[in-house]
Parts: C-alpha cells; structure tokens; sequence
C-alpha cells in the first residue's frame, strides 16, 4: 500500500464528514445562501495566497533542482489555476481586490494557514506537501462528489465551481502532489509517517472548521 493510501485511511471518516456538512451539502444541491458563498469567496482567496506561499516553501527546501521545479509548477498551478475560479467568482458577485485586501482573515482561516506555513517553515519537503495535501485532495473528493448530482454542474452559481473541481487540470494538479508525495516517501519508517500522518489530520480537520466557518460566517 503506498503512503496516501495508507493516509487516506488516517483521515477517510473526516472527509465523508464534509459532504454532510451544511456548507458543503447545499453548494452540491444549489441551495446555499449566495451571502455565505461570498464570504466563502473572500476567505477562500485570501487562504490560496498563503497556500501558494507554502508551496513557495518546496522550492526554497528542496536541493534538487528537477524538485525545484516541481513545487515551482505547483505554485503557478494554484496562481493561474485554481485562483483563475475565484477571480471569475469576484467579478460575478462584485468582490473587487480592495475588497479582498481590506477584508481580515477570518480566525478559522488564520489558524490554518498559521499552521501550514509553520509546519512548512520547520519541515522538509514531504511535511510541506502533508500541509497542502488535504485541501488539494479533499476538493477533488468534493467535486466528483458533487459532479454526480443532477444538475450541480450546471448550476447558475455553483455549477463553476463544481466544474472547477472536477476538472482535468485540477485532477493532474491534485495527482501531481499525490504522486510526489509517495515518491519522496516511499522508504519512510514508522516515527516518520507517524508525524506526516498528525500533519495530514490537523490539516484535514482545519478543512472541517474552514467550511463551519464559511456557513456560520465567522470571522
């Protein structure tokens, strides 16, 4: 069993978890409140800025220079991929970039990028793909999940961001890390993938308080 295999299980009741959540469940059915999806918006950008920089975070650990460029690829993949939905979303709902920029990170949204960028700043390469790893993932999980509903991913407001997610670039991204993180722990020992797999829940769990916050639009 390769190591997200062995990591998914650490965490599969947690993930199953989001898609009953209310946020989660009603963006799937096209009844969500468009304010929380906003808010959601808001905090979702300001999130992917400090994801990005964990990402940033490989290139500047990693010797070699094939890794380098591997986390470099990851970085734009989030710049120029997945922040591309958001910023068609803020044109739709009249966020602007003064908006985003004036608007504080919700203490939720605070606490889990203070976590990744730390675990980034302390780890190597393999702790600072555990710090994304479950958002990346875990998406990808909602979106598939999401796709099979009759009519999600034709939704007048929603339908985008279902087709986000479940979108042949964001799937190879998702893979791209998957991938890296087996093959750069493929020989790990137990101590080692004890302390990945702590990193890859506290994420998963900082995703489960993300979109209770998103719902409850607390800040």
């Amino acid at each position: 069993m390769k190591l997200t295999e062995r990591l998914y299980h650490s965490v599969e009741g947690i993930w199953l978890g989001y898609l009953e959540q209310p946020f989660v469940k009603e963006l799937g059915e096209g009844t969500l409140d468009a304010q929380k999806f906003r808010f959601y918006m808001i905090q979702d950008y300001r999130y992917l800025l400090q994801y990005a920089k964990v990402f940033a975070m490989g290139v500047v650990k990693a010797e070699e220079e094939r890794l380098m460029e591997r986390f470099s690829h990851m970085v734009h993949d989030v710049l120029h991929g997945e922040m591309n939905v958001h910023k068609a979303y803020m044109s739709r709902l009249g966020i602007t970039a003064q908006e985003i920029t004036n608007t504080k990170s919700a203490l939720a949204n605070q606490s889990y990028t203070s976590y990744m960028l730390d675990v980034a700043y302390k780890g190597g390469c393999l702790e600072i793909l555990m710090a994304v790893l479950a958002c990346a993932w875990s998406y990808q999980v909602i979106g598939e999940h999401h796709g099979k509903i009759e009519g999600a991913l034709e939704h007048p407001l929603y339908g985008e961001w279902v087709q986000g997610y479940t979108s042949k670039e964001y799937r190879a991204a998702t893979q791209e890390i998957i991938d890296l993180v087996d093959e750069l722990g493929k020989d790990v020992t137990k101590e080692q993938e004890a302390a990945l797999t702590e990193i890859f829940v506290n994420c998963s769990r900082y995703e489960k308080a993300f979109w209770d916050m998103a719902y409850q639009m607390e800040c």
